[in-house]
C-alpha cells in the first residue's frame, strides 16, 4: 500500500469517525435576534413563490423591502407599517396598524432564517405565498 493510500484512508477514517453535534434549536429569541440584528434590519425580496412555482418578480416587487425592529414594529417600502410577535420559532405575527379599514392581523410561518436570509410562507384564499428575502 502506498503512501498516499493510508493517508487517503485514514482521512476516510477520521471523517467518518467525528461525532456530529445536532445543532442547537432556534428559539423565538434567537429568531428575533436574526430578524432584526439586535436593532434594526431591512430585508429586500429577491424571489417569490405562488402555489409552489416561482413567479417572476415585477419591478416593484423587486425594489420592496421590510424593515423589522427591535422594539417590535416594522414597516415596508410600500408604507405599511405596524407591529409584530415571534411566539414561537416558526411563526411571525404582524398586525398592521395603519391601514385605513383598521388593523389587519397576519400569520407568518417561518421555512428558514439566518442572518442574511428570511424565508416565510402565508396563505390567503387557497393561494400560498412563499416570500425569500435577503440583504
Amino acid at each position: 500500500m502506498s503512501l498516499r493510500q493510508v493517508f487517503f484512508f485514514i482521512c476516510l477514517i477520521g471523517l467518518f469517525s467525528c461525532s456530529k453535534e445536532k445543532s442547537p434549536e432556534q428559539t423565538a429569541e434567537s429568531v428575533k435576534s436574526s430578524l432584526t440584528s439586535g436593532v434594526t434590519k431591512t430585508w429586500a425580496l429577491k424571489k417569490l413563490f405562488v402555489n409552489g412555482t416561482q413567479s417572476t418578480l415585477t419591478p416593484g416587487q423587486a425594489r420592496y423591502t421590510k424593515t423589522y425592529k427591535a422594539d417590535n414594529t416594522w414597516l415596508d417600502s410600500d408604507g405599511y407599517a405596524g407591529t409584530y410577535t415571534v411566539p414561537s420559532p416558526t411563526l411571525i405575527i404582524e398586525i398592521t396598524t395603519n391601514l385605513p379599514a383598521g388593523n389587519r392581523n397576519d400569520t407568518y410561518t417561518i421555512k428558514s432564517i439566518s442572518v442574511t436570509s428570511l424565508e416565510v410562507e402565508y396563505t390567503v384564499s387557497s393561494t400560498t405565498y412563499r416570500l425569500v428575502f435577503g440583504l
